[in-house]
């Protein structure tokens, strides 16, 4: 781009031929599509005025070094695991949206950790566990296999109900464990006054 328009190869759809210039004034009712190919990047803009804010000016290049930031602080973390349980939910979450929801090692990574994971160094050994785990959900009838891809099965509706009944019920004795342990030290509590009490009311 220079002061008397935009310059570049003219492309008939078949090859490219002498450069040209097409002067500002020509551009005016025309829809301008602009790709500025960054490192491995593709910014793509939709008007000089988009192009001169976030691609002239260093927008989009400051969110990709942000970016970047990101991803060097997320792979110096672990990945972690999702539990059986935990999977089923977040599967079961998808289905509901959509009822021919599939999904795969990599679709399951993604939903976990975002994209952020394809550039994690542990990656492929959580692909590897992702395997094993949406094989593990298929062998205890929870997940159905379609060739390469895995759906939920009415089952997994049965595991997720006893487990949080399961759950529930240990809350519950959690908490009356709890009361029970209060009100046993209230009861001793009680009975060192009242001890307390008749010794000094005996003298």
């Amino acid at each position: 781009m220079h002061k008397k328009g935009l310059e570049g190869k003219f492309w008939s759809g078949e090859k490219d031929h002498s450069d040209v210039c097409i002067p500002f004034s020509l551009l005016k009712d025309e829809k301008l599509d602009i790709t500025h190919f960054f490192g491995a990047y593709d910014l793509k803009y939709k008007s000089l005025t988009d192009y001169f804010f976030s691609g002239v000016l260093p927008v989009d290049r400051c969110k990709i070094w942000l970016g970047k930031l990101d991803q060097f602080l997320f792979n110096r973390k672990g990945l972690i695991r999702s539990e059986r349980i935990d999977t089923l939910k977040l599967i079961l979450e998808k289905t509901i949206e959509n009822r021919n929801f599939k999904l795969n090692e990599i679709t399951l990574a993604t939903m976990l950790h975002t994209q952020k994971w394809v550039f994690h160094p542990d990656k492929e050994r959580q692909l590897s566990y992702g395997k094993l785990l949406l094989e593990s959900l298929v062998e205890s009838g929870e997940l159905i296999k379609e060739r390469f891809e895995y759906k939920l099965s009415a089952k997994a509706l049965n595991t997720i109900s006893d487990y949080e009944d399961e759950f529930r019920k240990h809350n519950q004795n959690l908490a009356q464990s709890k009361s029970m342990k209060w009100l046993t030290i209230v009861l001793i509590v009680v009975a060192i006054v009242q001890t307390t009490v008749a010794y000094i009311t005996s003298k």
